[in-house]
């Protein structure tokens, strides 16, 4: 009985150790994350994703943290990564920086285009925080943060930026990110940072920002010093744009409504058409979700679409399906007697 007892003290001990290392960096106030919370508090889909993915990493990061990389990331640290079958796994053996940790949640976690010059390539600070021709066609699938006097308003998944640093909003409400980070703050006193880790024993940590100088009512600054004021931010087109209510059932060639952000003009696939139909307006008083402006907008349902899901095309130029958001409700498809039409068939059922 006293061999059970003294393992299980143990294995509780084990638990304990586990949860403080994983926190030990990132949560200088011990700020407890409302992970459901914050997956209902966003209406973006992409948003929610977001949300859940830094949620597994924070997870994997209780069983052995990723450390910042002790050399600048070389060619051969970029095919090692290319080639790794578990990027993670990669990444805590040889560290990552702040800018290839992006491109991991962006591309790896969420599926998304994200350099639009160079499918797989990072963006690193520099491109994000200086205006160039070069920067301008790597970031064609961001749209710019707006700045305020007081600093940034930031959303769940926007990049703030200066140069030197990229982090990614998490919980923007509450001041916390995701990030590789060569310093952090672990404790604080009175707004100013007290005590820090450096370099390799840093790296990527779910990060409470120390200071309420800095970051405080959704308004971000900077990262806990005066010479680490964001400069820039950028929202991917995707987080933009989503469809919020729907029909539950339309006939083809039928009108329908629909609304959610930023829909007007916007080319809409509905599932088994392969054209995508184009969005109108209907003016009516704006409505807010949030901080989010909701559009109303019609659309005529396709005589050859099916049942499912309906995706919006975020990007800019010829739709593709591949830059779509996908709604989170179903849309039924009727034939003219009122039978559903299947997705998974050429027949109609009851």
């Amino acid at each position: 009985m006293k061999i059970i007892t003294v393992l299980f003290f143990l294995f509780q001990l084990f638990i304990i150790q586990s949860v403080v290392y994983a926190y030990s960096f990132s949560s200088p106030q011990e700020y407890p994350i409302k992970w459901e919370n914050l997956v209902a508090e966003n209406p973006s889909p992409l948003a929610q994703e977001f949300v859940r993915s830094a949620q597994i990493i924070n997870k994997r990061l209780m069983h052995g943290n990723i450390p910042y990389p002790s050399k600048k990331i070389s060619l051969n640290w970029e095919k090692g990564y290319n080639r790794a079958e578990d990027k993670f796994v990669f990444m805590r053996r040889y560290g990552v920086d702040c800018t290839r940790l992006l491109r991991y949640l962006y591309i790896n976690m969420l599926h998304l285009p994200y350099n639009s010059k160079s499918n797989t390539a990072p963006i690193i600070s520099r491109t994000f925080t200086h205006k160039s021709s070069d920067s301008s066609s790597q970031l064609k699938n961001f749209d710019l943060v707006p700045k305020t006097k007081q600093g940034f308003k930031p959303q769940t998944g926007d990049i703030l930026a200066f140069p030197g640093h990229t982090i990614a909003v998490l919980d923007p409400d509450n001041c916390i990110a995701i990030q590789s980070s060569i310093w952090l703050c672990k404790k604080s006193e009175n707004g100013f940072c007290t005590d820090y880790d450096y370099g390799e024993s840093a790296g990527v940590s779910i990060y409470h920002l120390a200071s309420d100088r800095f970051c405080k009512n959704g308004i971000w600054k900077g990262m806990d010093n005066n010479k680490l004021k964001f400069t820039i931010g950028w929202r991917h087109k995707a987080f933009n744009t989503w469809i919020l209510t729907l029909p539950k059932e339309a006939k083809p060639g039928e009108t329908i409504v629909l609304s959610g952000k930023n829909l007007a003009n916007k080319y809409i696939y509905f599932t088994g058409s392969k054209t995508p139909v184009k969005a109108r307006l209907i003016k009516r008083s704006p409505i807010y979700l949030k901080d989010h402006q909701i559009q109303t907008v019609k659309i005529t349902v396709p005589f050859d679409a099916k049942s499912g899901k309906l995706k919006v095309y975020w990007g800019i130029g010829s739709p593709t399906p591949e830059k779509t958001v996908e709604s989170q409700s179903v849309l039924a498809i009727l034939n003219h007697d009122s039978h559903l039409v299947s997705n998974h068939s050429e027949t109609f059922v009851d």
